[in-house]
């Protein structure tokens, strides 16, 4: 093994993938493979800076995205690097240096996928709904864009349309992470907790987020099924804190477990 990798872990654990940014969850269970690539690139190249970043996340090492950087920077596009780095540093707290590689990266590479994140990471509703609607324009079908419409439509207050819009998504895509998780989030705020917990167990991670595991849990316990709400309690209490994404402030989530836990 060259020396400049020995830094990196040979594989993770499935409780470093579960506690990691839902977009990353699939990317990081192909760890190991893409580790064997960036190991055989003659320079350091695309690969060994997503591996390197996988290791970042899952090791909650802000510097390994320095290092990153020293190695491959020179070596891929810029709009590549700029993209993978800001994605990262995000969850880091650097939100201010994130948006703004990625908008950069967007000038350089205006793709469907650049323009995509873009409205991924932006917290205003209407550019969301600009950016989704111009990959519309060119691809109708596109569901993540459906699915970024449909946030914006919805925070917009015109929820019956986001629900036409991602039952549209799910038409073409059952599987459609984003939508699944938007619709149970929908029928979760509409106190339906029967549906919203339906639209979680169709989400097809492993491992599942502690997130999502979360959520499913809330809507167990709502619905008074104690036995199964208290098995996903036991399983991610102590872990909440270490979970890059919550929708719900750690401390309202830990109380949460913990009157799971304590019903009787």
């Amino acid at each position: 093994m060259k020396q400049k990798y020995d830094f990196l872990p040979r594989k993770l654990t499935k409780e470093e993938i579960a506690l990691a940014p839902a977009d990353w969850i699939r990317v990081l269970s192909n760890y190991s493979r893409r580790r064997k690539k960036a190991i055989k690139e003659t320079k350091p190249g695309f690969n060994t800076l997503l591996t390197i970043l996988m290791a970042a996340i899952a090791k909650r090492d802000k510097h390994l995205i320095d290092v990153a950087t020293e190695l491959t920077k020179e070596n891929v596009p810029r709009y590549i690097y700029l993209g993978l780095v800001s994605s990262v540093l995000c969850y880091f707290g650097a939100k201010e240096e994130s948006s703004a590689m990625l908008r950069e990266a967007v000038k350089l590479n205006p793709s469907h996928t650049m323009l995509l994140a873009l409205a991924g990471d932006t917290k205003d509703l209407d550019e969301k709904e600009s950016l989704a609607k111009k990959v519309l324009s060119e691809n109708p079908k596109d569901g993540d864009a459906l699915s970024h419409l449909a946030y914006a439509k919805y925070f917009k207050g015109e929820r019956e349309e986001a629900m036409q819009l991602i039952d549209k998504v799910l038409l073409n895509e059952p599987r459609n992470v984003n939508a699944l998780e938007h619709k149970g989030n929908i029928y979760f705020d509409k106190k339906e907790y029967g549906k919203a917990l339906e639209q979680y167990l169709k989400i097809d991670w492993r491992p599942k987020p502690i997130s999502l595991q979360l959520k499913i849990c809330h809507c167990y316990y709502l619905l008074g099924m104690l036995r199964k709400a208290k098995k996903i309690a036991k399983k991610i209490q102590g872990k909440i804190s270490l979970a890059y994404e919550l929708e719900m402030e750690v401390e309202k989530a830990n109380k949460l477990l913990a009157d799971v836990l304590n019903k009787t």
